[in-house]
């Protein structure tokens, strides 16, 4: 079996676009993959097709062979936008090798270790802890039994954005720095969101804030103090995502779980993190990070540092379904990402033709063979790239 053609297509997704790869092989067997790394969507596409030229002719099954040569030999290693491509092509190909033996890819990586994966979605803040409350109820009634918001006030007012994701306009400045004067009753203020949370969703579920690195280290300090006595299931990315050290001083001042890693690539970009201890809970996104082969190298070593994985996937179906093969090969999974609002289920319906449903708060792992993807290609015609801005 022979690699024929590597093409794409970018679709558009509600709020983000997804570039989509295909990879034909001579055997009439073709692996699909998506990666998603929004205000770079057109450069991630070229990066991709960059790499029709090493893969033509090549065996999709020499799966670990590929990634080496496609990491090293570009000569310009490390970072999201190197690994990113990468991904996309080392998920297709583990698609192509699934369908080849007739397995879902979670059986090629011995599992599954477990048959549905517990999942959580994005729960807009609103701009006030009653429009959070009303939301997060809204979360529970969807079958959710956890949900993670943008941190409010920097994010989420009314009629700021896409109301399906959290990550809107907020009462503070969109330039505001981490370096700069933030008045100290900011989080008190914040607290009274994640007050107004908790009484409206009850002690079982999950609540989570997502930081986008906002904040320095002593305010990050602060939110966690301010948060400690709600039972959060973890404080994301407070700092911003460069500075080992800072992170691990929050990390071990903090009394709630610190997540991170969505901006972390391969193993060289996450271990130093995992070594000096700075996380909790890792989060490397699957389509960024160095894909199946990537993650499942990350994974690993988190496991031998007792860290758990709840990969960042604010993507689209296919990625998630990726995703749900990923949770099913290792044993230190936690909780994946989804945006989960009803504007995205409604995409999953359209661009999917086969169906898959919550239950109790998690995703059953696909059994038919690769990811057991079945796309909508008509569907996905009518949904053309659109761009998107974005800021801190």
């Amino acid at each position: 079996m022979r690699i024929t053609a590597l093409t794409t297509q970018i679709v558009h997704l509600d709020f983000r676009n997804c570039v989509l790869v295909r990879i034909e092989t001579d055997a009439g067997i073709t692996g699909l993959s998506e990666t998603v790394m929004k205000r770079k969507t057109h450069t991630i596409e070229r990066s991709i097709l960059q790499l029709q030229s090493y893969l033509a002719g090549k065996d999709p099954t020499e799966i670990e062979d590929h990634w080496e040569k496609m990491y090293r030999d570009s000569f310009w290693v490390g970072g999201p936008m190197h690994a990113t491509a990468i991904s996309a092509v080392d998920c297709a190909l583990w698609d192509i090798l699934g369908k080849s033996l007739g397995a879902p890819v979670h059986k090629l990586l011995g599992g599954p270790t477990r048959k549905a994966a517990p999942v959580y979605c994005h729960c807009p803040a609103g701009s006030t802890p009653e429009e959070f409350a009303h939301n997060a109820r809204a979360c529970m009634e969807r079958g959710y039994r956890a949900a993670k918001t943008t941190l409010p006030l920097f994010y989420g007012m009314r009629g700021g954005g896409q109301a399906a994701y959290s990550g809107t306009r907020g009462a503070i400045d969109r330039v505001w720095k981490e370096t700069e004067y933030l008045d100290p009753s900011v989080f008190r203020r914040i607290r009274e969101f994640f007050i107004a949370a908790r009484e409206a969703a009850g002690p079982d579920f999950g609540l989570a804030v997502d930081c986008h690195g906002r904040l320095n280290l002593k305010d990050a300090l602060r939110l966690c103090r301010a948060l400690e006595d709600l039972d959060l299931l973890f404080i994301e990315e407070p700092v911003p995502p460069e500075n080992v050290e800072v992170l691990a001083r929050v990390q071990q001042g903090s009394p709630v779980p610190i997540a991170a890693g969505e901006r972390w690539a391969t193993i060289h970009g996450v271990r130093p993190f995992l070594e000096r201890q700075a996380v909790d809970i890792l989060q490397c996104d699957l389509v960024n990070c160095g894909g199946i082969t990537g993650m499942r190298k990350i994974a690993a070593l988190a496991e031998a540092h007792y860290v758990g994985m709840a990969p960042h996937n604010p993507n689209g179906p296919v990625a998630t379904l990726m995703n749900l093969q990923f949770a099913a090969s290792i044993p230190n999974f936690y909780l994946l990402e989804t945006i989960g609002s009803e504007a995205d289920w409604k995409l999953w319906r359209e661009l999917l033709h086969n169906r898959i449903d919550l239950k109790d708060g998690c995703l059953p792992v696909p059994a038919a063979p690769g990811y057991g993807i079945e796309w909508n290609s008509e569907a996905a015609a009518r949904h053309p790239y659109v761009p998107h801005d974005g800021w801190r």
